[in-house]
């Protein structure tokens, strides 16, 4: 007799909320592949504009002054949405700053992606400095078209088909589409320039005072330019991972990264909207645990050195005083009295600092010191990776959903490169009894298909 009260036995909640697929992007992030492409990606484009900035060089425009210091410094030393504790000293300083610019980490890294990008429309930017700014947006697109193409493609294939795609495959095949990654943004760009240029040609024309009244009376045509050229803008600021995403899941060219990103963020604005909004929420959360876990590996590696090595040497080689950022203070408790014993400790570890300071290191506690905060620079250039990571791979979740939502599309549809073909083996016809059989020791290159570069003689 069948049950007449069914019990459930378990909730498909990917089914119900598929949003949720989402959250495999911290595992995918937190793969060593993902974690070393994004680190690789942030000190190439930081090291590029440096080159860039020192080749051709713009002392005289406001924007390019604003924005070159924070340009040529890395982001975990310049931003605290990306810095790590490197001389925390106690759990609370560890947790304040794995903390610290969580909710404002995801919209910092798209600013600091597309500052460039964004500066080029600057009123007052002259036209060398343009320039400036159109050479490290080039080199951007070639470094995240690279960098970028191959997250993005290690992405899309375990979200669709759980597989784990190499380190060496994934930039081969990011190099394949090299182009289709950066012309995508670049097409958006240049329909904005011929809009562009037409409104400078009526500038032009405005110079003569009868030329200047028939274009305002024609102003409407400069208002439907600038709109054309906002859907433009706005379409790729918002969409241009997606880019990535779709010539990663499809294969397709830049073209249809260009219009299949545009036809989702304006055919669906607020479910991309939600999307995103839980992504950033992801990635916060994920990212005070891999800060909180990278400052813990730093202060415990000083702590355990400490007991062997003396405070002096410390303070002048593993902590140097003034070679990191300055960490968050705690507020001091109310109305709380600090003990004596604990007063001169403090007071001893300021002398011991202030004497470091003063004292001339030795050439080799200089090379000491420079080795140490060069690995600390690196493990925190890997916690900042991962922010960048994180944001490559939760574009490809964000595009399935999306193409699952418009297009009807399913999550494991996903372009997978043909293999090479190993051609068949050479069939020779036995003398004695007529059968075809493979001829012993015959072998075949890719693509043939019947023929032998070595083939034995039949036997009489």
């Amino acid at each position: 007799m069948a049950d007449p009260h069914p019990k459930l036995s378990e909730v498909a909640w990917q089914e119900l909320f598929p949003w949720l697929v989402l959250a495999r992007s911290i595992r995918i992030a937190l793969s060593v592949r993902v974690l070393v492409l994004g680190a690789i990606g942030i000190i190439a484009l930081t090291m590029g504009w440096r080159v860039i900035g020192i080749v051709f060089p713009v002392n005289e425009d406001p924007v390019i002054q604003a924005w070159r210091p924070l340009a040529n410094r890395w982001v975990w030393d310049n931003s605290p949405e990306f810095a790590i504790a490197m001389s925390a000293r106690s759990a609370s300083e560890i947790f304040l700053s794995a903390s610290e610019g969580l909710a404002e980490a995801p919209v910092t890294l798209w600013v600091h992606l597309t500052r460039p990008f964004v500066d080029m429309f600057r009123g007052d930017l002259t036209p060398l400095g343009f320039l400036h700014l159109l050479l490290c947006c080039i080199w951007e697109l070639l470094v995240w078209g690279l960098i970028g193409g191959a997250i993005t493609r290690i992405a899309a294939l375990k979200f669709a088909r759980d597989e784990a795609l190499g380190f060496t495959e994934s930039l081969r095949q990011a190099a394949a589409k090299l182009w289709s990654y950066c012309a995508a943004p670049l097409i958006a760009l240049a329909g904005a320039a011929v809009f562009a240029v037409q409104l400078m040609l009526l500038g032009l024309l405005m110079h003569v005072d009868l030329l200047a009244m028939l274009v305002a009376l024609a102003w409407p045509f400069v208002l439907l330019l600038g709109l054309l050229m906002a859907i433009l803008l706005i379409g790729a600021l918002v969409g241009w991972p997606l880019m990535w995403a779709t010539v990663s899941v499809e294969g397709t060219d830049a073209f249809d990264a260009l219009s299949r990103s545009y036809a989702y963020v304006y055919q669906r604005p607020l479910r991309l909207l939600w999307y995103v909004f839980f992504a950033a929420l992801l990635a916060a959360l994920s990212m005070f645990v891999v800060k909180a876990f990278a400052a813990s590996a730093i202060a415990l590696g000083d702590w355990s050195i400490s007991w062997g090595l003396d405070r002096e040497t410390m303070a002048e080689v593993v902590v140097p005083p003034g070679a990191v950022r300055d960490l968050p203070q705690l507020p001091p408790p109310a109305e709380a009295t600090i003990p004596p014993a604990t007063a001169d400790a403090v007071a001893g570890d300021k002398e011991l600092a202030e004497t470091a300071a003063k004292r001339a290191p030795r050439l080799l506690e200089k090379v000491a010191r420079r080795a140490i905060f060069f690995w600390k620079s690196l493990l925190a250039a890997l916690a900042a990776g991962y922010q960048a990571g994180f944001l490559w791979v939760s574009a490809v979740g964000v595009y399935l959903l999306l193409r699952r939502d418009i297009d009807g599309a399913e999550m494991d549809e996903v372009f997978i490169e043909q293999e090479a073909d190993r051609g068949l083996p050479v069939l020779k016809e036995d003398a004695t009894t007529g059968v075809p059989e493979v001829t012993p020791g015959s072998s075949t290159v890719p693509g043939d298909t019947g023929r032998s570069d070595q083939s034995l003689p039949v036997p009489p």
